[in-house]
């Protein structure tokens, strides 16, 4: 069974944070990248980043096993 890696990184994502509508998750390439709400970028990377690398765990884990899928977060720069 094959799972679309975007689908289940936004419906993570979206289970982990505080404003659910505001979580986005596109794909280039290999990689999935997640956008959250200001703010939030803590609650979804998580103490030491368990959150993200678990979140990464379970979408590689679910992806096809011919391809390599990334997750990473797009956090706005801070000046």
């Amino acid at each position: 069974m094959k799972t679309d890696p975007v689908d289940l990184t936004l419906f993570l994502a979206q289970s982990v944070v505080d404003q659910p509508s505001l979580v986005r998750a596109s794909r280039r390439g290999p990689t999935v990248i997640v956008r959250v709400g200001p703010g939030e970028e803590g609650r979804l990377i998580g103490r030491q980043g368990r959150v993200i690398q678990a979140i990464r765990t379970l979408v590689r884990a679910a992806s096809d096993p011919q391809e390599r899928v990334n997750v990473d977060l797009d956090a706005p720069r801070k000046p």
